[in-house]
């Protein structure tokens, strides 16, 4: 299989052909030259984006640039990953520090048309919800009476929060923090009785920073919808649609039956049917716009996987974590997740 991984990489140089930038233009060519996808990525706990004990970055976001660079460069191994927060990460973007974030942030139209950045596509269907401590004695939210909440100042979360208790009159005293890793401490060392966030990011930083996990509980509701995707810098479509592409393969990967060990050996591909095909780069034209050879879908799924083996590593069964498909699930299935069709 390594050898043929490494043929899959060459590949990458051997047939690409020039790209066609957008207004902005440009990034696809910058990531070939300099062999290395720069992505911004922010500590978002256990199974999302978190250093490990060698000091390497690990989880489904992570991953997510990762399929990215193999697609482009030819290696996963090829990012440049770059500690964001919720305040710089879209400063970042605009500043062409990275080609990408690659985190939790929500898809709103304020941030389209505020922020300089774009949306690609939608990689994780969450909801906001809140995590207590144990000993506050409530399992859903309709067991809380007066509490304290801590939230990330400026964020989505925070508007929902606010919206919410202005709709519900819950008791509730909200305590801003600038960081996540303010929120976090604060909430821990009990100076609020409850944190929200996305309710799959609560899960995370349970696993990776509560004391004692055990002690703390994830209520069941959300208060929101959380349509989670990667950010870009607006104005180049072609990069964006590249990213975008890149999350459609994984996901069709998974529809298809490819799993990372088919997609590595092209005789696998032989007799699939023809958008199994194509996405296998069997059929010349994968790559066409994009400035990259037909095996660019083929190399992100090889070396990272389909999206469901990428949500079961970190997220899922095969993970600390053990969270539920639910809405990130495939719509064959009773998900949302749904890829358009590769052909013409």
């Amino acid at each position: 299989m390594r050898k043929i991984l490494v043929v899959l990489a060459a590949c990458a140089g051997l047939l690409a052909g020039p790209a066609v930038a957008g207004p902005d233009g440009g990034t696809v060519e910058r990531v070939r030259a300099a062999g290395l996808v720069r992505c911004g990525v922010t500590t978002s706990g256990a199974g999302l984006a978190m250093l490990d004990t060698q000091g390497r970055w690990q989880g489904f976001f992570v991953d997510f640039c990762r399929a990215v660079a193999a697609a482009v460069t030819g290696s996963a191994d090829n990012v440049d990953f770059l500690e964001t927060s919720t305040a710089s990460r879209f400063q970042a973007l605009r500043d062409g520090k990275v080609d990408l974030v690659a985190d939790g942030s929500t898809v709103t139209l304020h941030r389209l048309a505020t922020q300089g950045i774009a949306f690609p596509a939608v990689y994780m269907f969450d909801g906001q919800g809140f995590m207590a401590h144990r000993s506050l004695g409530a399992g859903r939210l309709a067991e809380v009476g007066a509490a304290s909440v801590c939230v990330i100042e400026e964020t989505t979360t925070h508007q929902n929060l606010a919206g919410w208790i202005a709709a519900t009159g819950a008791k509730l005293t909200v305590r801003t923090v600038s960081t996540t890793e303010g929120a976090l401490s604060a909430f821990f060392n009990h100076h609020c009785d409850l944190l929200t966030n996305d309710r799959i990011s609560l899960f995370a930083q349970r696993l990776q920073n509560a004391p004692n996990p055990a002690d703390y509980v994830v209520f069941p509701e959300v208060i929101s919808k959380e349509p989670v995707s990667p950010t870009v810098k607006a104005g180049d479509r072609v990069w964006e649609r590249l990213v975008a592409w890149v999350l459609h393969a994984l996901v069709l990967a998974e529809e298809k039956g490819i799993t990372a060990t088919r997609a590595a050996f092209p005789a696998l591909g032989e007799g699939a049917d023809p958008e199994a095909r194509r996405l296998l780069g069997l059929t010349p034209g994968l790559g066409e716009g994009f400035g990259l050879d037909d095996l660019w879908a083929r190399r992100a799924i090889a070396q990272v996987g389909n999206y469901g083996e990428l949500y079961e590593r970190h997220l899922g069964a095969g993970s600390r974590l053990n969270i539920e498909r639910g809405p990130n699930a495939l719509w064959t299935r009773g998900g949302l997740l749904y890829a358009p069709p590769l052909g013409g």
